[in-house]
């Protein structure tokens, strides 16, 4: 209980205060309303006038006196929780303390000597010696020990070079590869391109900080791809939930390969001889099928935005395994009526097919999916239990690879003529079977100059957004680091302002 507490001490963002007084906004919670279109922060507190849920407040306190070189005096790598460890730097471009975990960052705010405090307002203290250098630190009644001061800093500024003259930016079309991706130029593919390079120069100004990669792929031709803090077409980045959408990809192909009967088959026999007993058993849990799990209509008390819920993605990873605890959880719904977003389902599907398949999801993923497509350089560990509380059970993909497994997801299952999935599973999973899920992919809306505009979304908290949108023949995909924004900001990550604002308006 206390490992989860103190990450969540140190992975929460902050929002800061610009002129160091206690500050606080609401904003609506995670939903579909107006407010998020337009990012619309409030400064009473109440019901959200669009959709009536309860507003959520965001509040700090902030002391931007401190200097970026007296931050530099805490930089280092230090112990972290279960013998693993973390980094601390400073930024020079927005004179910010973070907190590195896992190659995510994570801003901590100065409120007097050597105390920092995160959105929750728990301190973090740094430590000194009896010569006065830092020594290490202390958060929630644990102290760790400041390892050395020698690291690799992370890239601080999207574009260092432009970061003070954006204007300069010249448009590329994308280098092509062996990796199977014809490209193109994006003044053939929109009607006003010029939006999309604005868009680029804004990125590069920091109005939309920490997004890392920017990949638009139109008419069958990759035609953006930029990156930015350092990052590259090479960089294995961190998936979070869209991992989630692959996963449902791979239990179709356990399907194709006779490992598993049919979606429709009920999900619990298969992990009979996993799991002595379940918790809560019942004739509704008995009835709970694969296609349940995948549509998210599970009916189980799990729903990750809500703290009350038994099955909440926080509750489950203070469990030592996670797939039994999901499928312990009672039964408030019916099965296959309401769907509910609840990373346990996803991760239950993944141990499944490691059970129908006698193998690990990695070998399987690696045989059926990957190698198929010349997808060689990811990272994968799928160990849904306690060992995983930090990297979660997520892929690691490079941007290019995510375009193509979206092209093969737009072309039937198809990758270069090669049926890679079954196009009828394709079809099954873009159906809408709530108005938010089809299988593990979200059906993601926009509404712009009162036009609608419609995606198939696979989306990981920080920023990692892949959208396929049929009508217009176009993939987008960005990657970032904007990890838990609805804490920091009150509103959403920004390639949810970036794709309305930018990308949707340049088509007409």
């Amino acid at each position: 209980m206390r490992e989860i507490a103190f990450i969540l001490s140190l992975s929460l963002l902050i929002y800061f205060s610009v002129t160091g007084q206690q500050t606080a906004t609401f904003y609506c919670p995670p939903c579909d309303c107006v407010a998020h279109e337009t990012n619309e922060v409030f400064d009473k507190n109440g019901a959200c006038p669009y959709c009536g849920m309860s507003l959520l407040r965001t509040q700090s306190t902030a002391d931007r006196s401190i200097t970026y070189q007296q931050l530099l005096q805490y930089e280092g790598k230090y112990e972290y929780i279960s013998g693993s460890t973390l980094k601390i730097m400073a930024s020079p471009m927005d004179t910010t303390l973070y907190a590195v975990i896992n190659k995510a960052k994570y801003p901590l705010f100065h409120v007097k000597g050597d105390t920092f405090k995160n959105i929750e307002n728990t301190p973090v203290v740094f430590k000194r010696n009896d010569q006065g250098n830092i020594n290490g630190y202390a958060v929630d009644n644990q102290s760790f020990r400041l390892i050395t001061t020698d690291i690799t800093k992370m890239v601080m500024y999207p574009r260092k070079e432009l970061f003070d003259h954006p204007e300069d930016y010249a448009y590329q079309v994308p280098e092509e590869t062996n990796d199977g991706l014809e490209t193109g130029s994006i003044n053939n593919a929109f009607n006003q391109p010029k939006r999309i390079k604005d868009m680029v120069k804004a990125t590069i100004k920091g109005k939309y900080p920490d997004v890392h990669s920017i990949l638009i792929y139109k008419d069958n031709k990759l035609v953006i791809e930029e990156y930015f803090y350092g990052y590259d077409r090479n960089t294995e980045h961190q998936l979070r939930s869209a991992t989630k959408a692959f996963i449902g990809s791979l239990v179709g192909l356990a399907i194709e390969a006779g490992a598993i009967g049919s979606e429709q088959d009920r999900l619990m026999p298969y992990f009979n001889d996993e799991y002595e007993r379940f918790v809560h058993m019942s004739d509704q849990k008995k009835s709970i099928t694969i296609q349940n799990f995948l549509t998210y209509r599970h009916g189980l008390d799990c729903e990750n935005n809500n703290p009350k819920s038994a099955g909440n993605e926080q509750l489950m990873m203070e469990s030592a395994d996670w797939v039994k605890y999901t499928l312990d959880l009672s039964v408030v719904n019916q099965p296959g009526k309401r769907a509910s977003y609840c990373t346990g389902a996803a991760l239950t599907l993944g141990r499944l097919i490691e059970l129908a398949t006698d193998q690990p999801l990695e070998t399987f993923s690696d045989e059926y999916l990957f190698k198929p497509m010349s997808i060689t350089n990811y990272s994968w560990r799928f160990d849904p239990d306690s060992t995983s509380r930090q990297t979660y059970s997520q892929m690691y993909l490079q941007p290019r690879d995510l375009v193509k497994l979206a092209a093969m997801y737009m072309n039937g299952g198809k990758w270069q003529e090669k049926q890679i999935i079954p196009e009828k599973w394709v079809q099954k999973t873009f159906e809408e079977y709530t108005s938010k899920f089809g299988y593990l992919w979200e059906h993601k809306y926009f509404v712009t100059e009162g036009k609608q505009y419609t995606s198939y979304m696979a989306s990981g908290n920080g920023g990692q957004k892949i959208n396929i949108w049929p009508e217009y023949n176009m993939i987008t995909v960005f990657t970032g680091g904007n990890y838990n924004s609805y804490e920091l900001y009150g509103k959403s990550t920004p390639p949810n302002q970036m794709i309305p604002k930018y990308i949707l308006p340049s088509l007409d």
